[in-house]
């Protein structure tokens, strides 16, 4: 990272603050070109590692590439505002993103489905859902992607709040 005054330190605090970002960008090997697809997502963190849960439906461009080529990498940010003098070249933002890259998995085991669907709501809501709270019509159409994050940074700027 060019500016090192600028990287996050710790796990925990990468952590915690790609749990503070609403949606990532989720890049993917294309067959032409790279890929970028914004996402929902869930985060936990399991043998000192972070990993991201995020659904889709049962068919479509992800999930034909992921299936080709499982290497997968993300970007999460959040923009606190731009700000500035007179000039043009004085303006600057308060930020701060996560960013990381790892192999992409489809979850097929139910129980692991299930965890993975509680962790993703539990990123956007209070509600805890049960079991018999997942409609089976819709979950048969849902697919769930688990990727182990091997590599992750961060990088934050705020001057101003």
């Amino acid at each position: 990272m060019r500016r090192a005054e600028r990287a996050i330190a710790g796990a925990d605090d990468v952590f915690e603050t790609l749990l503070r970002c609403d949606a990532l960008s989720l890049a993917l090997c294309g067959e032409d070109a790279p890929y970028v697809v914004p996402v929902n997502f869930g985060a936990e963190r399991k043998d000192g590692k972070i990993v991201l849960y995020l659904h889709c439906a049962d068919g479509g461009k992800k999930l034909e590439l992921l299936k080709k080529d499982p290497r997968a990498s993300i970007c999460a940010f959040r923009q606190f505002g731009v700000y500035g003098a007179d000039s043009p070249c004085s303006y600057t933002a308060d930020y701060e993103s996560v960013c990381g890259s790892g192999r992409a998995e489809i979850v097929t085991d139910e129980p692991s489905r299930l965890h993975a669907l509680r962790v993703l709501l539990s990123h956007y809501t209070d509600r805890v859902f049960e079991n018999e709270s997942f409609e089976p019509r819709a979950l048969a159409h849902t697919v769930i992607i688990r990727i182990v994050l091997d590599a992750v940074s961060g990088k934050r700027r705020i001057v101003r709040k």
